[in-house]
């Protein structure tokens, strides 16, 4: 079998992949599994290729099945019981009128970390939308910002569901995907929101998020922008106020009644707790030798276990309601119905590694970077970016760029951290009108097709190379 046709094989099923998913529509799970079954037929494996799938399917999720579950139970808690509204207003008050929009990325950037961006948006928006309408902002400014800061977030750390598929697929210390994650996040987020600022066209609130608002301060508030689509109305209605103020919601998914009175530290610790155990195993128990400290530190700082410790210290945040099925029960069903795709992409994505490895696909491909003079650390970035653009999924975008690769990290000689980084930051180029965030963001923020595409599409495409340039700079110094 040919160099030429081996790697022709692997670019066409590549191809075929983002065809059956951007152009017709079809599920990423069954597309991705009807690629690789091909692939592997293809090149030569005949009867042996379920056999690899299945393998390859059954690793993967030994190391990851259970970190994906529990992130998505844990973003479930916080979105329900409150915490992620009592975060957003600590962090509004933060910021005077002039800065507003800096407080609206940062309680994104920290909501973000366990939600995924779509639900941050749909959450959040009433409040920014209020905020647009008392300070005259436009919201094709406030609503890809509130977008941005959850997005990258969701592409670049743990416990986002792609992150953590492609740290595990990788064998990168999650330790070390949350420290240089936030290194090329944050930056990219800097740059996004910079950009955006920079917008001077003016689009009003949705009616419906400020109707409720005394004439005076619903002057600025329009009715749907010319061109703009209807907005998708959330199940979960909210009753804003103005930042800073105890949100009086009522009573949402699951009939759970958000916690009122929520503090601040409580609502915080479920989020941060888990990465700080993280780190205190990657980065202090490797100091303290063979302890009973640095026993205890890499127990309750393996990822799963970190996880589910925070899911534990969530429960408090539920007051009364903690013992009740609809929050024991309830929430974790939710989790396990979100959780049920990304494992099923984390799994196939592991069986298409494997395949790669097993037909000389990577070998292959590595020569032809070698050839070609090309510097390794791009090929991850490049496809990352290829398959998040054409699809419209970060998620499938990271998973995807990693699974190729980490059969080529022992031939091409890069670090599996700096691939991790350079798969996370081109995941996030760029949203457009094939993605689901992407028409959230602009359905809510009350934006035409072309605002959205000049506001969050390009945005998206700022942050990712921002992060990728900063990630190149920690390369050039020896920091990864």
């Amino acid at each position: 079998m040919s160099d030429v046709y081996i790697l022709l094989m692997f670019f066409l099923a590549i191809a075929v992949l983002v065809t059956l998913i951007a152009k017709f529509k079809i599920h990423p799970v069954p597309t991705l599994f009807i690629v690789v079954v091909a692939l592997g037929l293809a090149l030569g494996m005949g009867t042996g290729t379920i056999d690899l799938v299945q393998e390859g399917f059954g690793n993967t999720l030994t190391s990851v099945g259970l970190l994906v579950i529990w992130g998505c139970v844990l973003g479930k808690m916080l979105e329900l019981s409150g915490a992620a509204m009592r975060i957003t207003d600590s962090a509004l008050q933060l910021f005077k009128k002039r800065k507003i929009p800096w407080g609206i990325a940062l309680a994104s950037t920290i909501v973000g970390i366990p939600l995924v961006a779509d639900t941050v948006v749909v959450m959040l928006i009433p409040i920014v939308s209020v905020i647009a309408a008392r300070t005259g902002r436009s919201m094709m400014v406030l609503g890809p910002i509130l977008y941005m800061g959850a997005y990258v977030m969701t592409s670049v750390i743990p416990p986002g569901p792609g992150p953590l598929a492609s740290a595990a697929l990788l064998d990168v210390d999650f330790g070390q995907a949350i420290l240089f994650g936030l290194a090329v996040g944050i930056p990219g987020i800097v740059a996004a929101v910079l950009y955006l600022l920079t917008i001077r066209t003016k689009v009003a609130p949705l009616a419906e998020y400020v109707q409720h608002l005394d004439t005076s301060d619903a002057e600025t508030a329009g009715t749907r922008g010319p061109g703009a689509a209807a907005a998708p109305r959330s199940e979960r209605r909210v009753d804003t106020a103005p930042a800073g103020q105890t949100q009086a919601v009522k009573p949402g998914e699951l009939g759970i009644t958000p916690t009122a009175g929520l503090g601040l530290t409580e609502s915080l610790i479920p989020i941060l707790a888990p990465i700080v155990l993280i780190m205190l195993s990657s980065f202090v128990s490797p100091l303290l030798g063979d302890s009973l400290v640095a026993n205890v530190l890499d127990f309750i700082g393996t990822p799963t276990v970190a996880l589910f410790l925070a899911c534990l210290m969530a429960l408090p945040l539920f007051r009364r309601q903690w013992h009740d099925k609809k929050v024991v029960n309830g929430i974790v069903e939710q989790g396990l119905r979100m959780a049920a795709m990304f494992l099923a992409l984390t799994g196939i994505g592991g069986s298409l590694a494997l395949i790669i490895r097993e037909t000389g696909v990577a070998e292959n491909i590595a020569a032809a970077i070698e050839a070609a003079h090309m510097p390794p650390i791009i090929i991850p970035f490049l496809v990352a970016a290829v398959v998040c653009t054409i699809t419209g999924s970060n998620i499938l975008g990271v998973m995807t760029a990693a699974a190729m690769m980490e059969p080529l990290l022992p031939t091409l000689g890069l670090d599996p951290l700096a691939v991790y980084l350079a798969c996370a930051t081109g995941a996030q180029i760029m949203k457009h009108p094939n993605s689901s965030g992407w028409w959230i963001t602009t359905t809510m923020s009350n934006m035409t097709v072309g605002q959205g595409i000049r506001s969050t599409g390009v945005a998206s495409l700022i942050s990712g190379v921002t992060g990728f340039a900063v990630l190149n700079v920690l390369m050039l110094t020896g920091v990864v």
